[in-house]
């Protein structure tokens, strides 16, 4: 539990609260709800890669692959 605690808690509170703005899932049912935090974690690692690396870095090696 505290593994899971320091690995998934962090990025999943960090999603609900700072990229939905709110606990609750927008859309209704397994389907919608699956789309809505694909595309929250999309955001999220983007967002981290973007911290991490540096937008010019992030450019460059996105325009490389």
């Amino acid at each position: 539990m505290r593994l899971r605690r320091s690995t998934v808690e962090h990025p999943f509170a960090t999603i609900k609260y700072r990229i939905f703005g709110h606990p609750r899932l927008l859309m209704r049912g397994l389907a919608g709800a699956r789309i809505e935090i694909g595309l929250a974690t999309m955001a999220y690692n983007l967002k981290r890669i973007t911290n991490v690396l540096g937008a010019v870095k992030l450019t460059q090696a996105l325009h490389h692959a």
